[in-house]
């Protein structure tokens, strides 16, 4: 993984930041992630110790204040469940299924998964994909699966982090009423003020 001066890397897949998984962090944040800007705010993160970069509509500027020191967990796409399913949806335990989930042609087929920070981008890779049983979803799921990243503390200042995501896959095109040409595509840009 490039290193950035600011701070602010991609952890690989693998690894463990204070003891925590990427599937581990799937299954404490999955309810708090598929709730919809509505119903996330600052007041129902979920207790992890990361800020957790999300979309709100009580924070409509993306912009998240944070103490030297704080890692950041940057999920970018999630998907679970609950109908209407696209694809085949994965056994959520299983990382080789989910990764192919994401990334298979035949499946949601993503053409890149990205996080920018500061300018600089990283692609996730399939290993970044990952899934957790997850009772008690919004949309009544059971299962949730996401693509997401940690990313290492920033130095003190303000820093941009962009997510950003394209699918292109033969599950996408079979709901054009939802995705319009075959494709779901989307970016999102945070504000994180490091004081």
């Amino acid at each position: 993984m490039p290193a950035f001066a600011g701070g602010g890397n991609v952890l690989p897949p693998t690894a463990k930041p204070k003891g925590h998984s990427l599937a581990d962090l799937a299954g404490e944040t999955g309810i708090f992630n598929a709730s919809g800007p509505a119903a996330r705010s600052e007041a129902n993160e979920p207790e992890v110790p990361f800020q957790i970069l999300y979309t709100s509509d009580a924070n409509p500027s993306s912009t998240f204040e944070v103490r030297p020191g704080t890692m950041l967990y940057v999920p970018v796409v999630w998907s679970d469940d609950s109908a209407p399913i696209l694809g085949d949806f994965p056994d959520v335990n299983d990382p080789e299924a989910v990764a192919d989930y994401y990334f298979n042609p035949d499946q949601l087929g993503a053409e890149f998964i990205e996080i920018e920070v500061d300018g600089n981008t990283t692609a996730l890779e399939p290993e970044y994909s990952v899934g957790a049983d997850v009772p008690g979803l919004p949309s009544g799921a059971t299962h949730y699966t996401v693509a997401a990243a940690v990313l290492t503390p920033f130095s003190k200042g303000t820093h941009t982090v962009t997510i950003r995501a394209r699918f292109t896959g033969a599950a996408i095109a079979e709901f054009p009423e939802f995705f319009p040409g075959g494709v779901f595509e989307f970016s999102n840009t945070y504000t994180v003020i490091v004081d």
